[in-house]
């Protein structure tokens, strides 16, 4: 490659569809740098807002890591952000590689990495820490006999330990119900490629308690160092495809001590986006996402600004403070639009 700047650069690693998270970036860093994104495929959203576009081997493939590491020297970024999960079991391992490279990957330890995207072991540490998540089992026969005493009822979820979205989600109204999905789901997951994530050693299905109520999403946010900053709520009104489609910003103390518990606690780097449903008075965790998730847009949209936040950390400088809030009651919906594809 050719070294096109020196600039102050960010690299946005498999950003895909999330050409506003490039924009903001973009507004962030104004004059001083240049967005560079990297992806599987140049046909993404993204790659063309970016200022700079490379495509690069998908996470886990052989050459992934060296790419992006070429990238980031190449273009002489300071910071790295990974959008996609499955990146980051890649990423954490070598973050001395891009350290080397004058760029610092804003991605956990391999440890709490694995925490966050196994949803078993997110289920553990929960209980662990003594916070309401789902009764949840990774083995049919354990997930029969709670429900023949009762701990266990219908309806139950099933989906993959390690999964994202709404893939392979599906909802058992009855025992047989359950194990045909058991059965079709494993079949499923064995059946496509995943970089091995979806095939978890542990099993690579899980079984869990179906809870209703009003849906929550909060990023926790955390400084370079891992010290908790501030916890940014909102009320989820629709879901398209396992993604906030409509939400509301809202201020509730309750979520706010539970951010702060929880990244306290973990010690994550970068944005934790949870999600959360609240049922009978009961506040329950369902699972961590260790990026900018989904609905950090409607943060943003209601006065956050965390791409500033983090370009001014690396810096050395303090963020504005009304960076890391949002205003509350300040609701936005997503919307389809087109984008013209006039790249050379």
């Amino acid at each position: 490659m050719t070294i096109h700047s020196s600039d102050w650069n960010v690299v946005l690693s498999s950003a895909g569809r999330r050409a506003y998270l490039v924009d903001y970036f973009k507004a962030a860093l104004g004059k001083s740098g240049k967005v560079i994104t990297t992806n599987a495929t140049a046909d993404a959203t993204a790659m063309i807002h970016a200022d700079i576009a490379c495509v690069i081997p998908h996470a886990g493939d052989g050459g992934f890591v060296d790419a992006l590491v070429d990238v980031c020297e190449t273009y002489s970024a300071k910071l790295l952000f990974s959008l996609h999960d499955w990146e980051a079991p890649f990423i954490a391992p070598n973050r001395d590689r891009f350290l080397k490279v004058g760029c610092m990957p804003v991605i956990s330890s391999p440890e709490v990495i694995r925490l966050c995207l196994d949803k078993y072991d997110t289920y553990l540490y929960l209980k662990r820490m003594g916070l309401p998540s789902p009764t949840t089992f990774v083995d049919l026969n354990e997930a029969h006999q709670a429900i023949a005493s009762g701990e266990f009822n219908f309806p139950l979820i099933l989906k993959p330990r390690c999964g994202q979205g709404s893939v392979f989600l599906e909802v058992a109204h009855s025992l047989e119900e359950l194990d045909l999905l058991w059965r079709l789901l494993n079949q499923k997951i064995g059946r496509i490629e995943s970089n091995g994530l979806l095939n978890n050693a542990g099993g690579p299905l899980l079984i869990q308690q179906k809870v209703n109520g009003c849906e929550f999403d909060v990023e926790v946010v955390n400084d370079l160092q891992g010290n908790y900053v501030s916890t940014l709520s909102k009320t989820k009104l629709t879901m398209r495809s396992g993604e906030c489609e409509t939400a509301e910003t809202l201020e509730d103390p309750r979520l706010e001590r539970l951010g702060r518990q929880i990244a306290s606690a973990l010690g994550h780097i970068g944005v934790l986006d949870i999600d959360l449903i609240e049922q009978d008075g009961i506040i329950y965790v369902l699972e961590f996402n260790p990026r900018f998730g989904g609905c950090y847009p409607f943060s943003h949209m209601a006065g956050a600004n965390l791409p500033a936040a983090y370009v001014a950390w690396a810096q050395g400088v303090l963020p504005d403070p009304s960076w890391l809030k949002v205003r509350p009651g300040i609701r936005a919906m997503k919307e389809i639009t087109l984008i013209i594809d006039d790249r050379k």
